[in-house]
């Protein structure tokens, strides 16, 4: 966690499971699909964006290494803002495409890890982007990276509901919801620390981001649930 605001519990990452299973179904899910299906002019559109997802991801493994410290976290936090706008083009074309080109199977096999995956990126980019910023290179004070916690927290949860309501994309908005949860309950631990080392300064910083992350996750799991219901109507 070290200085930054953004900064998950541990659980949050076990979303990257599902995701990856869920895409190498729909990887897979394709070879049964003929040229002549109607969801085959959706896939073909969704290709070129989907694989330059896949490579910037693959781009961003590889900055797990040593040389990629300092200065150089922000080429990391840059592959990973990548990820999220390939994935952003894939999932504007399903999103707003008409429901009969793709069933409810193709859907849950073929979109929904698609949609998870931007999700947990545009969430994933911001807490890249803090780690960087408060790097003890830049040496910034304690107030200025509790800055960029709160303006991060606060972009999140407007993007979130703007895309969800946008595009009808309740699981988008879910998984927005589970990170800002997520980055609450990684805050709410750190209070507890604070409390016991006292640490009054930091105090409000990391008060005043747990409710913010709080806030957050309410507004766009109550977004994504409004956003369901209109479509079950």
């Amino acid at each position: 966690g070290g200085r930054t605001l953004v900064s998950p519990a541990g659980w949050a990452f076990a979303i990257w499971g599902p995701i990856f299973l869920g895409e190498l179904v729909f990887v897979s899910s394709q070879f049964r699909i003929s040229n002549e299906d109607s969801i085959a002019p959706l896939l073909r559109e969704i290709s070129v964006p989907f694989t330059l997802a896949q490579t910037f991801q693959s781009l961003w493994c590889a900055t797990f290494r040593p040389k990629y410290k300092k200065y150089n976290s922000f080429i990391s936090a840059g592959f990973l803002t990548s990820v999220a706008y390939s994935l952003s083009k894939a999932h504007k074309i399903y999103s707003t495409s008409s429901p009969s080109s793709y069933s409810n199977l193709d859907y849950l096999t073929m979109f929904l890890p698609m949609g998870m995956h931007f999700g947990w990126t545009t969430a994933a980019s911001l807490v890249n982007l803090n780690g960087s910023i408060s790097s003890s290179e830049f040496d910034l004070s304690s107030a200025k990276i509790a800055l960029v916690g709160h303006a991060s927290a606060i972009g999140a949860c407007i993007l979130g509901v703007a895309v969800t309501l946008s595009r009808s994309a309740p699981v988008y908005g879910s998984v927005i919801a589970w990170a800002l949860k997520a980055c609450a309950a990684g805050m709410k631990k750190r209070l507890e620390k604070t409390v016991m080392k006292g640490g009054d300064g930091e105090y409000d910083g990391v008060k005043t981001q747990w409710w913010l992350c709080t806030i957050g996750a309410i507004a766009n799991i109550g977004t994504a649930l409004l956003v369901a219901g209109r479509q079950k109507s």
